[in-house]
C-alpha cells in the first residue's frame, strides 16, 4: 500500500473522531522534522517514521470523547482500529506512541508496554520521546512554531525553534523528560523571529535516505 493511501485511512479515522485536523498536522510535520534531523541519534528508519507520523496525526483523537484521559483512550482505540492498514503489533506501537504523548512515563508493568518485545518498546520510548517534543512545540494549539531546527552536541540536543511571533516553549521543556531518559541527552530550546511563515509540508526530502536503516 502507498504511504499516502496509508496516511489517508489514518486521517480518515482522525475525522470519524471529530479530531483537530489543524493541530494534528502541526505536531506530525514536527514530529518528521525532529525525526529527520536527529536521525544519526535515534538510527530509526522509514518504517519507524511512519508509525511516528501515524501516532502524531492521532495523539488527541480521543479528546473530543474524554479530555482528562484522551492518551489512554486515543491507545485503545487505535489498537482495535481495524480500518489502519498496520499489522497488529504496529498498531501497539502506534497506539502506545499516542498513548505516551502526555502523562506518565512508559514503564516495564503498564498495560500493552509489557507485552511488547525490548525492541519493540525502545521503538515505543524513542518515537513517543520525539512526539512529546513536537506537541510541546504547538503550545496552546497556536501554530505558532514554523519550523525547529537540531543541533546534536555529546551531552545535549540543540532545538531552535522558528516562530512569526513570541512564542513559550515552558511545555516543551516540560515534556523533554523522556527524550532524557532515552538518549540520555538535555534538551536546550531556542527561538528565532521569522518575518513569515514558512510552507514546510508533511515530507522531508530526507526521507528516502532512511530506507535501508532496517
Amino acid at each position: 500500500m502507498r504511504i499516502a493511501d496509508m496516511i489517508g485511512s489514518v486521517v480518515a479515522l482522525g475525522q470519524s473522531c471529530r479530531f483537530d485536523l489543524d493541530h494534528a498536522s502541526r505536531v506530525s510535520r514536527l514530529a518528521l522534522r525532529l525525526f529527520d534531523q536527529l536521525q544519526p541519534l535515534h538510527e530509526m528508519g522509514n518504517t519507524e517514521r511512519i508509525w511516528l507520523r501515524a501516532a502524531a496525526l492521532l495523539h488527541d483523537v480521543a479528546k473530543p470523547q474524554d479530555p482528562k484521559d484522551h492518551h489512554k483512550v486515543a491507545r485503545d482505540l487505535i489498537l482495535h482500529a481495524a480500518s489502519l492498514p498496520f499489522r497488529a503489533e504496529e498498531r501497539t506501537i502506534i497506539a502506545l506512541v499516542a498513548r505516551y504523548h502526555r502523562g506518565s512515563l512508559p514503564e516495564g508493568d503498564h498495560a500493552c508496554f509489557r507485552d511488547l518485545d525490548a525492541e519493540s518498546q525502545l521503538y515505543v520510548a524513542k518515537l513517543a520521546s520525539l512526539l512529546r517534543l513536537a506537541d510541546g512545540l504547538d503550545e496552546g494549539r497556536a501554530g505558532l512554531v514554523d519550523d525547529v531546527f537540531c543541533q546534536i552536541r555529546p551531552r545535549c540536543v540543540l532545538l531552535r525553534a522558528l516562530s512569526r511571533d513570541t512564542v513559550s516553549l515552558r511545555k516543551v521543556l516540560r515534556k523533554a523528560d523522556l527524550f532524557g531518559r532515552t538518549f540520555g541527552r538535555d534538551v536546550v530550546v531556542g527561538v528565532e523571529i521569522v518575518p513569515a511563515h514558512l510552507d514546510l509540508g508533511l515530507d522531508s526530502k530526507a526521507a528516502p535516505a532512511y530506507a535501508a536503516a532496517r
